[in-house]
């Protein structure tokens, strides 16, 4: 079976992968990232006859040939698609808002494949989806506490499973969330400060850039979730960008972003300021320090300050 799971809520991904693997008694999972390893291996894994007739996973993660980003042509793929291995569950993960439905890729993958998008919680759907994080772990959570957590995060269920595991880790022995646990480890969302960010990363101001950044810190905010919300602004900025080509005024490009007019009114003020190719330029380095310091690969600290160094 060939799945492909994807959205921008990856906390839920990673709990349906583990519901996946129980459901099906496997005992070997295979992870690949999809820059570092050809499509060729994956289906040669995914297509590995074991002799005693064992079910395992083969994930290929950041599979960014089914968006806008990239393409990609491959018959080993194609073949494999239409006769997958009855012993593998093969699955294509990757954290997008969409797919890209115009590709023969994408469309071939809906015909013969599980496709599975995993939303993030509106804010009606916030007191409940933070109770059900919690009691799935075996936690309590208070009534003050949860509304804080509410109160701080806002609009911004993007960093939320971030700050949920925070929380659960720091719990880890009382499994019992308090007020004072929030207001200790939970960061406070100041948009204006992120917007202030993103202006200044547009005009190069290493100054403010960095009495910015300093001040998001201080506020106990991860820069792994200043990297997401300033990718998220960017995101907006060239989603505007291209509606206001279209013709669609800020309401319209609300109504359609599904953004208060208010973010879409910002987006497009700093929009003007900047080219739509830098804007993907942009994001293309935001996206590959995601994955660098999720990998490892760079420390989470000092990525995001080389960042802002290199513009």
């Amino acid at each position: 079976m060939i799945y492909v799971l994807y959205g921008e809520n990856e906390s839920a991904i990673n709990k349906y992968i583990k519901k996946l693997t129980i459901d099906n008694n496997i005992d070997t999972t295979v992870t690949y990232i999809y820059k570092e390893c050809t499509i060729e291996s994956v289906i040669e894994e995914a297509g590995y006859l074991d002799l005693f007739g064992n079910k395992k996973i083969v994930i290929l993660n950041d599979a960014e040939f089914l968006t806008a980003k990239s393409t990609l042509e491959n018959k080993t793929l194609d073949n494999y698609i239409s006769n997958p291995n009855e012993n593998t569950i093969l699955i294509f993960k990757i954290i997008t808002e969409k797919l890209d439905e115009r590709k023969k890729l994408v469309k071939t993958l809906k015909k013969y494949a599980k496709v599975i998008e995993f939303k993030l919680p509106s804010e009606n759907e916030l007191d409940k989806y933070i109770q059900s994080y919690f009691n799935e772990r075996n936690y309590t959570i208070d009534k003050p506490a949860l509304n804080e957590i509410i109160n701080r995060l806002k609009s911004n269920t993007k960093v939320l499973d971030k700050e949920l595991e925070k929380l659960e880790i720091y719990k880890i022995e009382a499994k019992n969330i308090t007020l004072e646990d929030v207001k200790k480890l939970t960061a406070k969302y100041d948009e204006n400060n992120i917007f202030k960010l993103v202006d200044a990363v547009i005009k190069k101001d290493k100054k403010t850039i960095f009495k910015t950044y300093k001040e998001l810190i201080d506020a106990k905010n991860e820069p792994s979730v200043i990297l997401i919300l300033l990718a998220n602004q960017f995101r907006l900025m060239y989603s505007c960008n291209v509606l206001l080509d279209k013709g669609l005024d800020k309401y319209k490009i609300g109504n359609a972003l599904k953004e208060h007019p208010y973010r879409v009114g910002l987006a497009i003020d700093n929009s003007e300021d900047i080219e739509k190719n830098e804007l993907l330029s942009i994001l293309k380095k935001l996206a590959e320090l995601d994955i660098k310091i999720k990998t490892g690969e760079i420390d989470r600290i000092k990525g995001l300050e080389s960042f802002f160094l290199e513009l």
